[in-house]
């Protein structure tokens, strides 16, 4: 569920719904009955991923448990997620396929492809975007239904 929090004179906006996160961040097509499909089966592969969800933009959970989530998502180029932290968890991502840039406050914009792994701590401001000429596919592993902070727009991260 969403909630607005003023929080240091600035207003966060807070959802911890990974369906509503996907969704908010352009994964439109994303539903529960899909992301359910896959979550805590023992092998998957992402060439059978894609036979089944295709190329498009999708997510799906495959991990979930009291401990971690993983979702897999597969975005195409100029699409990502909006910036962002989380206060109770890092987060860490194993880049599938393509390429991405990672803007992270504090150490600004890389860019990562298929092998790569990247973490960032909790309180880390953070922004990620699918580039090159074709989807691009990352498994973020994170704390189950981790909370996203977000500015509203037109506001920059302190």
């Amino acid at each position: 569920m969403k909630k607005i929090k003023d929080k240091k004179t600035a207003l966060y906006v807070y959802d911890s719904n990974v369906v509503n996160v996907l969704k908010d961040d352009g994964l439109q097509d994303t539903n529960w009955e899909v992301m359910k499909k896959y979550e805590n089966i023992t092998t998957i592969n992402l060439e059978d991923l894609r036979k089944d969800l295709g190329m498009g933009s999708w997510a799906v959970r495959l991990a979930y448990n009291e401990l971690f989530g993983g979702v897999v998502i597969q975005q195409h180029p100029g699409e990502g997620n909006r910036k962002h932290m989380h206060t109770e968890a890092d987060e860490n991502w194993v880049i599938l396929d393509g390429e991405w840039e990672w803007w992270i406050d504090g150490q600004g914009t890389s860019r990562v492809k298929k092998g790569d792994f990247v973490y960032v701590p909790k309180n880390t401001w953070h922004q990620i975007t699918c580039v090159g000429d074709a989807p691009a596919v990352r498994y973020a592993i994170t704390k189950p239904d981790v909370e996203h902070i977000y500015l509203p727009e037109g506001m920059e991260s302190e």
